[in-house]
């Protein structure tokens, strides 16, 4: 019952402007006063009340006057009646307004990314982030969290998930992965390509094996007094090669990307970023996601066995349970020795990368090697590559350089080159290589858990694991989505336009007929009165009873020719003139004798609308 009572309040039916609700109510209310005038005009009819019937085309004072001269009687019940009901009808659209709820529907159109364009803001940042300030991840908003400050405010829209990211060109495998220094993601026959720099990954003295064609693996104790280094540096970062010796990082920029920071040491947090390589005309397109989580137990107290378990349970891509605990062991074995342990794997797939490490390092002071605190950090990347495509033009460089450099772009637009670090070079052929833009970057903080505790379950918290992993999908669209229209096809990216129309609810449109059917029943109900007195003006009755022309008096209706009715001012007294001389007077002798228009002798005459008539000729 009440999703009925909902669906009939609600407002469903578009009406496409205001302009046509008002028009319908204003309609509803001039036929429930219609209503009141023909069901008033009725009761005076069988009241054989007259006046009381003239008294509705007066105003308020006289009506005032009226009744109070008549006291309670029938006919100033009548008037009086009238003088609340209308008013009050006229009123009744405004409860018909009131009753909106909301008053409104939201339409979509679908259109392409470029058709809004002018709606995006001036420069929209490139950065968003997701934090969970209020303990409750549920309530976050996935959508508005990544496009909120994409277009200008006011601006109601959408970016469904509907983008296709596995859109990417790859070639056959370059060089073979023991050569490569980490899986890549080959892109074209000179050794341009995307991976991990295993060399930005693994402690120098860790031997990195060779598993398959796919697959590498290391696992390693480093002494302590190296563990600082390898925590402050940025693991799993992103590494172009642009030809076989041409190579460079995409490393976040510290003056405003917070990853900069966040993204190196402890805590526990979470990224995403779309960035695209260009070279000549060939644009592709990669999505990356980061995720790391921190246990860190202060000196003496170690960081307990089973909170090291629990860790790896949850953040190692083991193959088996048997690999998850043998894993366990090794660093339970170098904590228990006071050494540190850095272990690890890479995967490569079709068009992705995979890294998944794992780390106990025993911080020292630098001074006298004494142990400040032990930290445990399990880490997670995946490279994907989501679109390639070819632009119409080739890119170009931002200003001249003599060196081998490359433009940095972030959110599509070019900030600067790498000329200002390049290698000095005499190599003829130094030259521009191509094109790095971070499109878009989403930081995921204050979610996955708090990196500085003892306790694996509050360093990765489960609710949050659960909520990233069930989001992840819908937040690769979306952030995908900001990334074409920052800085790349935006024509190919669909964008749901809303707006809202006015709307009538079927309440409101019950509401609207119900007068109208009375309306029809009350012109019904009067025309009971044959005659007409009580469904015409004053003026049709006087016209009709004063024989003002040929029209008959049994039966009064519409005046098709009305006559001219003029103020006439003789012997001081205001008289009605009508056509051919006459007035409109009084016929009987009393207090007041009307002076005649016409005659000016002492014959006894009365006055129609003919003029003045000599009282012999009087009809009987």
């Amino acid at each position: 019952m009440p999703l009925v009572t909902s669906f009939f309040t609600v407002s469903v039916l578009p009406v496409r402007t205001n302009v046509v609700k008002n028009i319908v109510f204003r309609a509803s209310a001039f036929c429930l006063q219609l209503t009141i005038y023909n069901l008033c005009s009725y009761c005076a009819f069988k009241s054989k009340a007259y006046t009381s019937f003239l008294m509705f085309a007066e105003d308020y004072m006289q009506r005032f006057f009226f009744v109070s001269s008549r006291g309670w009687s029938r006919s100033a019940l009548i008037v009086l009646g009238f003088a609340i009901l209308s008013p009050l009808a006229g009123l009744y659209d405004t409860l018909l307004w009131s009753l909106d709820s909301p008053g409104y529907v939201t339409r979509s159109s679908r259109v392409n990314g470029s058709a809004v364009e002018g709606q995006l803001l001036t420069a929209p940042p490139y950065i968003v982030s997701i934090a969970d300030s209020v303990g409750d991840v549920g309530s976050i908003d996935v959508d508005v969290a990544i496009t909120g400050t994409l277009f200008k405010p006011g601006f109601n829209f959408t970016l469904p998930p509907t983008n296709d990211l596995s859109r990417g060109d790859i070639v056959p495998e370059w060089a073979p992965l023991a050569v490569a220094k980490g899986p890549r993601i080959w892109l074209d026959d000179e050794g341009f390509s995307v991976g991990i720099d295993s060399a930005a990954l693994i402690d120098p003295r860790c031997v990195l094996r060779t598993i398959d064609g796919r697959n590498q693996a290391w696992g390693c104790h480093i002494a302590n007094n190296m563990s600082f280094g390898l925590l402050e540096q940025g693991f799993s970062v992103p590494s172009v090669w642009w030809s076989v010796g041409q190579t460079e990082y995409i490393r976040p920029l510290r003056k405003d990307n917070p990853w900069h920071s966040l993204g190196t040491g402890g805590e526990t947090a979470a990224m995403k970023q779309v960035f695209t390589v260009t070279k000549d005309r060939r644009r592709h397109t990669f999505l990356e996601t980061v995720l790391k989580a921190s246990v860190v137990a202060m000196f003496p107290a170690p960081i307990g066995d089973a909170e090291i378990l629990d860790m790896v349970r949850r953040t190692f891509l083991g193959d088996t349970a048997d690999d998850t605990q043998k894993l366990a062991d090794v660093i339970i074995t170098a904590q228990a020795n006071h050494s540190s342990f850095s272990g690890g794997l890479l995967f490569r797939g079709d068009s992705s990368l995979t890294t998944t490490s794992i780390e106990l390092l025993n911080i020292t002071n630098s001074y006298d090697q004494s142990p400040i605190y032990s930290i445990l950090r399990a880490t997670y990347t995946n490279i994907t590559l989501i679109r390639s495509e070819t632009l119409p033009k080739p890119v170009t460089p931002l200003s001249p350089c003599p060196f081998y450099f490359s433009n940095l772009a972030t959110g599509g637009r070019v900030r600067s080159t790498t000329c200002n670090r390049a290698i000095p070079t005499q190599d003829p052929g130094a030259r521009f290589l191509g094109q790095i833009d971070t499109s878009a970057v989403l930081i995921l903080n204050d979610i996955l858990g708090e990196g500085n505790t003892a306790k694996a379950a509050t360093a990765l918290n489960e609710t949050g694991l659960v909520w990233f992993r069930d989001h992840m999908e819908h937040m690769d669209q979306v952030l995908a989505s900001r990334a074409f229209i920052l800085g790349g096809d935006r024509g190919s990216v669909p964008v749901i336009v809303k707006h809202t129309e006015p709307a009538l609810s079927y309440l409101q449109l019950l509401l609207s007929l119900i007068p109208a059917l009375f309306a029809l029943i009350s012109i019904l109900l009067v025309r009971r009165d044959k005659r007409g007195y009580f469904r015409s003006s004053f003026f049709a009755a006087v016209h009709a009873t004063t024989h003002l022309d040929e029209s008959r008096c049994d039966k009064v209706g519409y005046c098709r020719v009305p006559p001219e009715i003029q103020l006439d001012i003789v012997d001081g007294h205001v008289l009605l003139g009508t056509p051919n001389g006459g007035t409109l007077g009084n016929v009987v002798r009393g207090c007041v004798e009307l002076p005649s228009l016409t005659k000016k002798d002492d014959t006894p005459s009365y006055q129609n609308s003919h003029g003045t008539v000599p009282m012999e000729e009087r009809p009987q």
